[in-house]
């Protein structure tokens, strides 16, 4: 009796020599679409200060996603020394800049690879000031999200260029 459930589950059809596999393909990571960044992108800044701010942060994330260990340091630094000066405190009237301020003076004793691991909530403190320093003129930027750090960044280009990994995924991510 054994034998015979055995040839009845063994006896269905055999696939045909020809036959192929059917690969389903998906992304390998996150991807911006061709149009988000025209749709999805704003103003800022409405100050010559808070534009100043937001140069400094865009210089660090570019120097991160570019793995360059040399200006990811300099940009610390010079985004450092801002948060020290008057320009600054004016911009950061109700503590809204402070995590930016409190990571910028601890992100000057680390590696850049330890500030991609510390970034998400001072970038996030970025892009909320941002966001609230909208104007009609100024620098067009847009908010990237990678869903592996998980994190947000502001960029001024088109082309996703992620400062959480480098080139190790440099164009993983979406824009918000």
């Amino acid at each position: 009796m054994l034998y015979l459930l055995f040839m009845l589950a063994c006896s269905g059809e055999q696939p045909a020599e020809n036959s192929k596999n059917v690969v389903l393909k998906t992304d390998k990571h996150a991807a911006a679409t061709p149009t988000d960044f025209e749709d999805k992108s704003f103003k800022c800044c409405d100050t010559p200060e808070a534009t100043e701010l937001l140069d400094k942060y865009l210089a660090l994330t570019k120097a991160m996603a570019a793995d360059d260990d040399t200006k990811t340091k300099a940009a610390v630094t010079e985004l450092q020394q801002f948060t020290q000066t008057t320009a600054f405190n004016n911009l950061s009237t109700k503590d809204d800049l402070k995590e930016l301020k409190e990571a910028a003076q601890y992100w000057t004793t680390l590696e850049r690879k330890d500030i991609q691991k510390d970034f998400k909530e001072a970038s996030q403190n970025v892009i909320d000031f941002a966001k609230a320093h909208r104007s009609d003129s100024g620098m067009t930027v847009i908010t990237a999200f990678c869903p592996m750090a998980p994190g947000r960044w502001l960029q001024t280009e088109s082309t996703i260029s992620n400062p959480y990994y480098g080139s190790m995924m440099l164009t993983c991510g979406v824009f918000e």
